[in-house]
């Protein structure tokens, strides 16, 4: 039985709608705002990284999580199909869409990265904390000792390991199994509270030109960040706040509280700032159909897509 090795954190089923012919093997258009280059290619070959689904725990299938996804992902695609046909966000449509974005929200190797940085935080400062004191450092060596049977000193004294953890000389990582349970257990918390929010699904006009979307696709952005206290991230269960998803390059998903459920159609100056929203939420790639979409530049023009790499 083969294996899969190269698994996707953005899914291809979701990036094909950015694509110009609407299907896994239809090109991409790919900007690199970190790399300054742009170039073609198929969704198989961006958003996804060797491995990123596997995990190593006995008597667990190794694939189960990538092929729970695969499972899910074939249900996603369906209900993309069918929003593009119909324009109708509503029933299991609903459900599978925001179980995506709450999925997209937070699946991604950036954001494995982030949601490491505070517990490996902590366990620096744990190591700190139990070399303060010889007393104290010994004690635990002794607490360990007695319910495993294991002295995990190694021989090793206590000035000996005090300058260790002084030097920081080591590398603390979260365990891709430990990242996988935050994200599954982060995926169905943001799912719920996208589940409280109403909807408005934009369409894009004739002339308006095609949305865009990118590496990091769920945008969550205050409404008037000038009332909201300094370094006070916006949440998904917060009032005052829009959830933005470009669902494919001919509609887009706006989420707010306390207002009603609609359609609308967008003219040009919308697409271009929704568009702005998403490369401005980027971690690196932006991806569109074709290299002539629109966005929003420095001073409130609209600008083109040609323009997007010179203005970094």
């Amino acid at each position: 039985m083969s294996i899969s090795r190269h698994h996707h954190y953005l899914s291809q089923c979701y990036l094909k709608g950015f694509t110009q012919g609407n299907s896994k093997k239809s090109k991409l258009t790919v900007i690199d705002l970190k790399e300054l280059k742009k170039f073609e290619t198929i969704p198989r070959n961006v958003g996804g990284m060797r491995d990123f689904n596997r995990v190593e725990i006995d008597g667990i299938d190794p694939e189960i999580i990538e092929k729970q996804q695969s499972e899910f992902e074939s249900k996603v695609a369906h209900a993309l199909k069918n929003i593009a046909e119909t324009l109708d966000f509503s029933g299991e449509t609903k459900d599978l869409i925001l179980e995506l974005i709450g999925m997209l929200a937070i699946k991604s190797p950036e954001m494995r990265e982030h949601l490491s940085k505070p517990l490996i935080q902590i366990a620096k400062m744990t190591m700190a904390m139990t070399m303060e004191t010889k007393e104290r450092w010994e004690s635990q060596i002794a607490q360990v000792k007695a319910d495993t049977g294991e002295d995990i000193s190694n021989g090793k004294t206590y000035e000996e390991m005090k300058e260790f953890v002084e030097r920081q000389e080591f590398d603390i990582s979260v365990n891709k199994e430990h990242q996988i349970h935050m994200e599954l257990i982060g995926m169905q918390q943001i799912t719920e509270l996208l589940h409280r929010r109403n909807w408005t699904l934009v369409k894009a006009g004739k002339e308006s030109g095609e949305f865009i979307t990118t590496d990091n696709p769920v945008s969550l952005a205050w409404h008037d960040p000038a009332q909201v206290p300094p370094f006070m991230s916006p949440g998904f269960g917060l009032k005052d706040t829009m959830v933005y998803f470009p669902i494919t390059k001919n509609i887009a998903l706006v989420g707010e509280f306390d207002r009603e459920d609609t359609v609308k159609e967008a003219n040009e100056f919308l697409v271009a700032i929704l568009n702005s929203k998403i490369i401005a939420n980027s971690y690196q790639r932006v991806f569109a159909a074709k290299n002539n979409f629109n966005y929003i530049a420095k001073g409130g023009t609209i600008s083109p897509a040609s323009t997007l790499l010179k203005r970094t």
